[in-house]
């Protein structure tokens, strides 16, 4: 008995060994992506494989918290792979769609995207479309809310735009049918000022000015004209313009007398225009006023207007066709200072002399 009990445990400890399992090799350690661009091709090769779990593992510290990569095209890759994988990955069955609707969210903020065909599965692109759908049906929903806003704006605005172009007509009318002061002026020409005699006085509208420098200029000068002729007719050259040759009858005093007479009357009578021309300048006025009145706003000259909008004014004195009457202009052409030659009278026969006009 002893014997086999021993036999018996002896086959038992040599059968043991024989039905034992080799143990399973290990798996090659895999190695970890350096860039970016590895980690997505690398979890694209995960995703091609099935494993939802390890391209996950890769993408997610891409692109979690809104993160944005360095390359526009290798964010939208990896977006796609991760949104896909996280779908189809069944330990997330629960929150998968939640998951993947924040990423392809990320990818239709660019209005053209579109993900390329066939390449995804079923459960993506039901889920694109659907937010395809929902975004286009959102902003449907917004543009026609803008829409009618924007109309009811509109219908407000015609409104108050009616309402103004009342008042402005009102007030139009009114400001046509208000009555202002009208003065006519002439421009006046500043070389009619220079003719002696009293004349830039006459034309300045002083006139006891000018008649008092006209006449103290005709006194002074016509009695040193009456002493010129005088001294020709009494005193005459015996041997022609020499020294001594002047004889004049009289004594020497009263000769003497006449001719300091007749310098002092012409110095008084070149002073006294001297002083008649530049009074003259000194007192002219570059207006006047010809004629002042009341009228309506509605009657007064459109020239300006009409300048402005770019149509040709009417001259002066033209007929407006719109309202049957003269226009009047407030401004008159400046004077114009004419010379003109013209036949003269003088002792012995005819000359020419100079006709001045203004």
């Amino acid at each position: 008995m002893r014997l086999l009990a021993c036999s018996l445990a002896l086959g038992f400890a040599v059968a043991a060994p024989a039905h034992a399992r080799p143990p399973a090799p290990a798996k090659p350690a895999q190695a970890e992506p350096q860039t970016e661009a590895d980690s997505v091709s690398a979890a694209i090769g995960a995703w091609r494989s099935g494993d939802w779990a390890r391209a996950r593992a890769l993408l997610e510290p891409l692109l979690q918290n809104d993160r944005k990569l360095a390359d526009p095209l290798l964010e939208e890759a990896a977006l796609r792979y991760l949104a896909d994988a996280t779908l189809q990955d069944p330990d997330l069955a629960s929150i998968s769609v939640e998951l993947a609707t924040g990423y392809i969210n990320r990818l239709l903020a660019a209005p053209d995207w579109r993900p390329p065909a066939d390449t995804h599965s079923k459960q993506f692109y039901d889920l694109y479309n659907s937010l395809r759908e929902q975004r286009d049906r959102t902003q449907q929903t917004q543009c026609m809310s803008e829409r009618a806003a924007c109309s009811a704006e509109l219908d407000e605005l015609k409104v108050k735009h009616t309402r103004l172009v009342g008042d402005h007509d009102v007030l139009l009318k009114a400001y046509n049918n208000q009555e202002v002061e009208v003065r006519e002026k002439i421009a006046r020409n500043r070389g009619v000022a220079l003719v002696p005699f009293g004349v830039g006085h006459f034309y300045n509208g002083r006139k006891a000015l000018g008649a008092t420098f006209l006449a103290a200029e005709a006194l002074f000068g016509g009695v040193g004209l009456g002493l010129l002729i005088y001294r020709q007719t009494e005193c005459d050259r015996t041997a022609g313009f020499t020294s001594g040759s002047l004889v004049c009858q009289g004594n020497r005093e009263a000769i003497l007398a006449r001719r300091n007479a007749e310098q002092a009357m012409g110095l008084f009578f070149v002073g006294t225009l001297a002083l008649d021309i530049v009074l003259a300048q000194v007192l002219f006025r570059p207006y006047i006023t010809v004629s002042k009145g009341r009228v309506r706003r509605s009657e007064l000259d459109t020239g300006d207007d009409e300048r402005r909008r770019g149509a040709a004014p009417r001259t002066r004195g033209a007929r407006d066709p719109a309202a049957g009457r003269a226009p009047s202009s407030r401004l008159r052409t400046r004077d114009i200072l004419r010379a003109a030659p013209a036949p003269a009278l003088i002792p012995g026969g005819a000359g020419l002399g100079v006709n001045v006009r203004f």
